[in-house]
């Protein structure tokens, strides 16, 4: 899934299953199916019923969404805004192609609910800062739900300065209960993302959290029989430009494989980051890191990577990468001390700095002999391509196949020689690949019934791995109807996640109550209890509001309460 991004961070998904309030007394239906077969209708308190309600009917509200091409949310969406009609709201719902509905949700906010597939990252100040804090909250920014809160920016600066894991835990911790308590977001499922590979050819597979087979450790440590490693992906690879602001994560996948960053999340180590370019990362200070590259590192070209090389990609990053920029504000200088070694100074202690400066996404190491004097973006050869990863660069056909052959005496030297990315015209056909036997794996997300059909089979083996990125609902709150709070708490209720677990995606997710995924064991709040999928439960929060239906089912708001007018300044009233 492409991703849009933001100076500050990357800016970028239940079957219908309604209780109904069967036998019940004194209610006016409000819908006249409930969409599961069942014939019981849900109802309205009979003393919130008035003939000529005196607030103002609840608006129409716009429920935008992805198209078949992102199918778990595409067919769970339109079940939802039929739930939350049930509550006696009107509902516009629009299923897009992926750019429109981008433009839609992240540029001009003209939404008023969607549900999205995103915050994917190692550690949990990627979530945390990206859908809720005022600093995202700019055109193509992260805080979708238009979120503001004065509390919640102490919290997310004192996380960042806390280095003690436990004392970060704690206040982790808050902020997710903060955010579920208040419907900034509501959780919906995390799901597993397995990936078919030819267990009949190809052995050594370890799969990753949030990457499955795509991550760096498997493809440095998986064996075939030939030496050969093929893989099938049925998303766009446009480039392998380590300094781009709009990466889609099949591009991601493969410039780890090419440029090599100084530590990496190790999945042997509960995902903390661990020396990757790096010999060695120190602390001398709660300010001061001293890291030490490893002796005798090359560029594909034969060039030595030295500290000058690390001094000259921290500073083009933070000058031109539009993603680092603001990740790096706690960074001061960056200062070659020896050839190998290279200290960063710190403004303030910085919890995040090893797993999202040293060991995020946006940190590849170029080289300096390579990248002095050019513009980002500006590949002009596709030889360009240097890096000093564990993979190095062979050709490039765009929409074809991307082939990488192994860098000879890398510290992590891949155990097979050639790698080639075939890129097929959709996941049916990407699943046939693997099928028919022209792949050894697929490095890329596949539907449930894919996977079924391929567990199926006795020379193919399905690596599960969760990913980190999690499914959740967003309710707009810079204007009606989830300006109101009670709006919020209701329709989180009206998501019925047990079937989008069970159904919609086989088996293949599990229900989250926090805003993170529970792959982040750590840091995954599960003192929480979501919101489970009932109708009846969103009426009476409705009713205990304030809230009154007139006869025909429609709601409308209290008598009392002031609609808000639809303002253009994202900070909401108190």
């Amino acid at each position: 899934m492409v991703e849009l991004h933001s100076s500050e961070q990357p800016s970028r998904r239940t079957f219908l299953r309604a209780t109904g309030l069967a036998g019940t007394v004194g209610v006016v239906s409000l819908a006249g199916c409930t969409g599961n077969g069942d014939d019981d209708d849900v109802g309205a308190p009979d003393e919130a019923v008035v003939e000529d309600p005196d607030g103002e009917p609840v608006p129409e509200l716009t429920y935008e969404n992805l198209d078949p091409d992102a199918p778990l949310r595409y067919w769970y969406g339109q079940q939802h805004a039929e739930n939350i009609r049930e509550l006696g709201i009107e509902v516009d719902y629009n299923s897009r192609a992926l750019d429109a509905h981008l433009e839609r949700v992240f540029d001009t906010r003209e939404f008023d609910y969607t549900v999205m597939r995103w915050l994917d990252g190692f550690d949990p100040d990627n979530a945390l800062r990206t859908i809720a804090s005022e600093s995202t909250l700019t055109e193509g920014g992260g805080n979708v739900p238009g979120h503001v809160n004065e509390e919640y920016e102490e919290m997310l600066a004192e996380q960042r300065g806390l280095v003690d894991p436990d004392e970060r835990q704690e206040v982790v911790f808050e902020m997710q209960e903060y955010l579920v308590e208040e419907n900034v977001i509501h959780p919906i499922v995390v799901q597993d993302r397995a990936m078919p590979y030819r267990s009949d050819r190809v052995s050594n597979v370890s799969g990753m959290l949030e990457d499955g087979l795509a991550g760096i450790w498997n493809m440095v440590e998986v064996e075939t029989d030939d030496g050969r490693l093929t893989a099938a992906s049925h998303e766009d690879l446009t480039n392998l430009d380590p300094v781009t602001g709009l990466v889609s994560r099949a591009n991601r996948d493969m410039i780890q494989l090419v440029y090599d960053r100084l530590m990496h999340p190790d999945p042997d180590e509960e995902y903390t980051p661990q020396p990757w370019a790096a010999e060695s990362v120190e602390w001398e200070d709660d300010t001061t890191v001293l890291v030490t590259l490893r002796d005798g590192m090359e560029w594909h070209d034969g060039e030595s990577v030295d500290a000058d090389d690390v001094v000259f990609t921290f500073e083009y990053h933070e000058q031109e990468n539009p993603d680092f920029g603001g990740l790096a504000e706690n960074l001061e200088t960056v200062e070659a001390e020896t050839d190998l070694d290279v200290r960063f100074d710190l403004s303030e202690p910085d919890a995040i700095f090893e797993s999202v400066i040293l060991a995020g996404r946006n940190a590849s190491l170029i080289p300096q002999h390579v990248w002095e004097g050019r513009e980002p973006g500006e590949i002009v050869d596709e030889q360009d391509y240097v890096g000093s990863g564990p993979f190095q660069f062979e050709s490039f056909d765009l929409g074809e196949d991307l082939r990488l052959s192994a860098h000879e005496g890398h510290h992590h030297e891949p155990n097979v020689d050639e790698f080639i990315r075939v890129e097929s015209a959709d996941a049916s056909s990407s699943a046939s690949l693997v099928q028919g036997g022209e792949v050894d794996m697929i490095n890329f997300d596949l539907p449930a019934d894919q996977l079924i059909t391929l567990e199926d089979d006795d020379d193919i083996a399905l690596e599960s791995a969760l990913m980190t990125s999690i499914h959740y609902g967003v309710p707009n709150r810079r204007r009606e109807p989830f300006a109101n709070p009670a709006i919020r708490e209701a329709v989180a209720y009206t998501i019925p996640r047990e079937d989008i677990v069970d159904i919609g995606a086989d088996g293949f997710a599990e229900i989250i109550d926090a805003t993170l995924s529970p792959g982040l064991e750590f840091w995954y709040n599960d003192t929480l209890d979501g919101r489970p999928f009932d109708i009846e439960a969103a009426i009476d929060v409705l009713a205990d509001a304030g809230f009154q239906w007139n006869e025909d089912g429609q709601l409308h708001y209290p008598p009392e309460y002031e609609p808000q007018d639809e303002w253009a300044d994202p900070h909401q009233p108190e």
